[in-house]
């Protein structure tokens, strides 16, 4: 096996002498992109024969952005200070706080959508029922770490001579950290903000476990798409307006990245010295709100499971899941990472690539599964309609994930093995790749996370196909909490195993 990989390696070395090669592989990768992830998620625009729009549209609209911003303000105002705490604080206790912050990226949407349910609910404190509330405090849950984890790396970026230099000229600690380091940061807590609130606008299934009469965007989209008869003209209509009132709200939170000016407002030092005393509360009281709001409630799921794993309805579900995931993951490496090169070269149209990659990833799930539906109908059956989707999905992220890092990478070494005889391919797998692997196999963490957890797209996109999320959204509603929690218990298992063995890998490597 070891000789044929070698013999099949030099092979690949030999022809990407010739400069012709690259550029086939080039034009497949683009044109895998443009006419498989592209062109179906934009096709919904090309569907609005019959537009309609009503009060209960307006109604999901309106609750869709207004639960999306407050959930991203809760997050600024407790992530911040969360996220200052684990850049400063190197002690055991920031160390174990650090390795959960990730935890709930783990736990399927759905997972997520019955734990919440539970933990609040009557299963558990019984403080809310299936509402408003309730969908705030699921998002919270999972965007929270978003924010905390980009405006985290965003701190320690900066350089900490800055705010010695500011603490020796007698500022207090909440005017160094107004003026000096707020301003420098910013970037890094706005880009998680911007993650947070589209991941907010975009949830569906974990959102229809714990909405009960409320109607989100995704929800109500879901709903029109899966009524009998389907209304797939206020699905089409709703899904449109929800994409294009999220890409003038994208634009106007990427312009704030632009640079502009930040205004420090007014010194106040008197008062700044006294309410820096407050720090450390502010630091505690959203360690307090992590633990209470987002990790307990995430896992608290594991409380109900009936153990009944072997089912066959979710043996079946779970192997359609793994199934999926594995297929549109491999493919999505397979003709993202050419693509992702071929956009941090800087070439022709790398820009206009990198600008639909980024749109993809604006695009809620439940909108690219409606769309990848009207696109593929009646030309393929249901289970390739899933994987198509699923590459929709997560394709972009791969490939936005991949060209961020090797935009940013020096090319100097590559330029130094190419002059000393080695062929294209032979220095990028020996030189870049090496560099480029972590943030590649984070790459495949995250697509594979990110498909064998899908939901709305799922639903939009066939009716028949039972995943396991969707099995987890049924047996919930159908108020089987014992089989819903051991499906969820089964695929937090399937997740973890998988994405230990990635970065086992990754460690040999």
């Amino acid at each position: 096996m070891a000789s044929l990989v070698d013999s099949t390696l030099r092979r690949l070395d030999a022809l990407s002498k010739n400069p012709k090669y690259a550029k086939l592989l080039s034009g497949i990768s683009i044109a895998f992109f443009l006419f498989f992830v592209i062109f179906p998620l934009f096709f919904i625009f090309t569907r609005i024969t019959n537009f309609k729009y009503g009060i209960e549209m307006q109604n999901a609209i309106l609750t869709s952005f207004f639960i999306g911003a407050l959930v991203t303000v809760i997050d600024l105002l407790v992530g911040i200070p969360l996220a200052w705490f684990l850049a400063h604080r190197k002690t055991p206790l920031s160390g174990i706080i650090d390795s959960l912050v990730d935890l709930p990226l783990v736990v399927p949407s759905s997972a997520l959508g019955l734990s919440i349910a539970l933990f609040w609910g009557a299963g558990g404190i019984s403080l809310f029922a299936p509402g408003i509330e309730l969908i705030i405090l699921l998002h919270v849950a999972i965007t929270f770490p978003y924010v905390v984890r980009t405006t985290q790396a965003a701190i320690q970026e900066v350089e900490p001579d800055l705010s010695r230099a500011s603490s020796s000229l007698g500022a207090s600690p909440l005017l160094a950290f107004r003026t000096i380091w707020l301003p420098l940061f910013r970037a890094g807590a706005i880009s998680g903000a911007i993650l947070a609130l589209t991941r907010s606008l975009g949830e569906t299934g974990a959102t229809m476990i714990v909405a009960g009469a409320i109607r989100t965007v995704p929800v109500l989209t879901v709903q029109y798409r899966n009524a009998v008869p389907s209304d797939m003209d206020s699905a089409v209509s709703l899904a449109s307006i929800f994409v294009f009132l999220s890409a003038l709200l994208f634009i106007a939170a990427r312009s704030m990245l632009g640079g502009g000016k930040f205004s420090l407002g007014k010194i106040y030092s008197d008062a700044e010295k006294r309410l820096s005393k407050f720090s450390p509360a502010a630091n505690y009281t959203s360690l307090a709100f992590f633990l209470i709001f987002v990790i307990l409630p995430s896992f608290y799921f594991l409380k109900f499971t009936d153990f009944n794993f072997l089912s066959k309805a979710t043996a079946n579900a779970l192997f359609t899941s793994l199934v999926i995931a594995s297929i549109a993951t491999v493919v999505s490496i397979v003709f993202g990472l050419p693509l992702a090169i071929y956009i941090a070269s800087k070439k022709r149209g790398s820009g206009t690539l990198k600008l639909l990659a980024n749109m993809a990833l604006l695009m809620p799930t439940v909108t690219i599964g409606l769309s990848v539906f009207l696109y593929w109908q009646g030309k393929i059956d249901e289970m390739l309609m899933l994987v198509l989707t699923h590459i929709a999905i997560i394709c972009p992220y791969f490939v936005s994930t991949v060209s961020e890092v090797l935009e940013e990478m020096s090319t100097s070494l590559y330029e130094v093995a190419r002059s000393l005889g080695a062929t294209p391919l032979y220095a990028f797998r020996t030189v870049i790749f090496p560099i480029l692997r972590p943030t590649f196999m984070a790459g495949v963490v995250v697509a594979f996370m990110r498909s064998i957890a899908e939901t709305g797209g799922n639903l939009a996109a066939s009716k028949n196909i039972i995943t396991i999320p969707i099995l987890i959204v049924a047996l919930s509603k159908e108020g089987k909490t014992g089989e819903a929690a051991s499906a969820a218990v089964l695929i937090l298992a399937a997740a973890i195993i998988v994405v230990f063995l990635i970065r086992k890998k990754q460690v040999k490597q």
